[in-house]
């Protein structure tokens, strides 16, 4: 069976970012093309995943094509917070970047995490970006990510992990 494939080429706007309060937030990916809206369920190490990501493509693009990140790129807040509805299509379960030169966009390919025990191929999200669209949101979704728990709760929250041995209970 053939997987479900969506793609916005070019979007016309990519976001990371989360719903809910510090420490029960919700991290999603969403991109716009027009009226039409993709919104993806991950986790926040996916989030952090993919702004490393873009670094590394950005770093290759530099050395290897002698193409220059955006030194004075500005981000909006509000611009890049999610936008609702927020329904999400599926939960990401793997991603990974290309580089398009002769069309100089960035392509965010997202598979689903398919239980093992369904039998059936994953759904895929496609989705062509600008260079400083991705650089934006690498930042934003490390911005997103770090404002978390504070590093002192989440190092008590750890200690009594590993006191109750991995138990929740």
């Amino acid at each position: 069976m053939a997987n479900l494939v969506v793609e916005l080429d070019p979007v016309t706007h990519i976001t990371a970012g989360a719903i809910g309060p510090v420490g029960q937030r919700t991290f999603f990916i969403q991109a716009r093309r027009g009226p039409d809206q993709v919104d993806l369920l991950c986790e926040k190490e996916h989030v952090l995943a993919l702004a490393d990501a873009v670094d590394e493509l950005f770093a290759k693009l530099e050395s290897e094509l002698e193409i220059a990140r955006y030194s004075d790129l500005e981000v909006d807040e509000a611009e890049m917070q999610l936008k609702e509805p927020v329904d999400p299509l599926f939960r990401v379960g793997a991603m990974g970047l290309g580089y398009d030169a002769g069309r100089d966009r960035v392509l965010l390919v997202a598979q689903e995490l398919v239980p093992e025990d369904e039998d059936r191929d994953p759904r895929e999200a496609r989705f062509f970006a600008t260079r400083s669209q991705m650089q934006a949101l690498a930042g934003y979704g490390r911005d997103v990510v770090g404002r978390g728990r504070a590093p002192e709760i989440r190092a008590l929250q750890a200690g009594a992990y590993v006191r109750r041995n991995g138990h929740e209970d």
